[in-house]
């Protein structure tokens, strides 16, 4: 629309939802509609006579958004919706191509000829699962990075010192993908600011003489941390440790303590506690 602009189009026709929202890829892509009403403005704005048709499931125009979609209809743009179980039907001809589709108000199947055919196709994170299978990062059912706590650390990931902003986190416009890159470049600087990093002293650490390299460590930390060193027994960096505590429990030979919680610790404690009780 840029390049040839929109004077020549009399009937354009735009399809929502296309390959996302449904049992394969469920998630939506937000910004799909906000796309579709702007390039409906732009064409109505060079050519008015146009027939521009948006079909839609929902119409998400949150925000500042809501604006160009009521100005949209002021300019009669004309919005179909259609049902999941009922999308609308493509037939191609020596006309050119027709559109199909139920309208649910009036109970009927309109048929639109579409000089211009535009399909909105949902965003899809398609080069995340080999980042996170390096990395050992965090990812929702739809493929997108998740963040260590959406409320309380929203632009962190699990694994310290990694941070997540923009399109890799979720879809999003472009101000919100800014508004999540400042915050993650932020939390970067409060590392990068320091001269020297405190790490916390509740780690786990591996009895290396009598690990059997059974790999259940490895296999059992959310963060990716016990690694096989070159002696071919396990090893956790204390850097990248969150004391979690769960290769504490799951290891069969318990030969991996965790700082401050050992056992001989713990069983004083209790020891301590039913003095004079027992």
């Amino acid at each position: 629309l840029d390049l040839k602009g929109a004077s020549d189009l009399n009937d354009v026709v735009m399809i929502q939802c296309v390959g996302s929202r449904n049992d394969e890829f469920s998630n939506c892509s937000r910004i799909c509609c906000q796309s579709a009403i702007k390039n409906a403005l732009h064409i109505k704005e060079q050519n008015p006579e146009a027939n521009v048709y948006i079909l839609y499931r929902d119409i998400r125009t949150y925000g500042l958004m809501e604006a160009y979609y009521r100005e949209a209809r002021r300019l009669g743009v004309i919005f179909i919706r259609f049902r999941a179980d009922e999308p609308p039907r493509v037939e191609s001809s020596e006309e050119g191509v027709l559109v199909t589709v139920k309208d649910h108000v009036l109970q009927r199947d309109i048929q639109i000829p579409a000089g211009l055919l535009a399909l909105s196709a949902g965003m899809r994170p398609e080069d995340t699962e080999e980042l996170a299978s390096i990395i050992k990062l965090a990812r929702n059912q739809d493929g997108y990075f998740m963040e260590a706590h959406v409320k309380l650390r929203p632009v962190d990931m699990a694994g310290e010192g990694i941070f997540v902003c923009g399109t890799a986190h979720s879809p999003k416009l472009i101000s919100e993908a800014i508004s999540q890159a400042m915050a993650a470049a932020s939390r970067a600087a409060t590392f990068l600011s320091q001269s020297e990093i405190t790490l916390s002293v509740v780690t786990a650490k591996v009895d290396q003489e009598r690990c059997a390299s059974c790999l259940i460590c490895v296999r059992s930390c959310p963060y990716g941390v016990p690694k096989i060193n070159r002696d071919g027994v396990s090893e956790i960096d204390p850097a990248l440790c969150r004391g979690c505590g769960i290769c504490t429990a799951e290891c069969p030979a318990k030969i991996i303590e965790l700082n401050c919680y050992e056992d001989d610790q713990v069983m004083s404690k209790v020891d301590a506690l039913l003095e004079g009780v027992l």
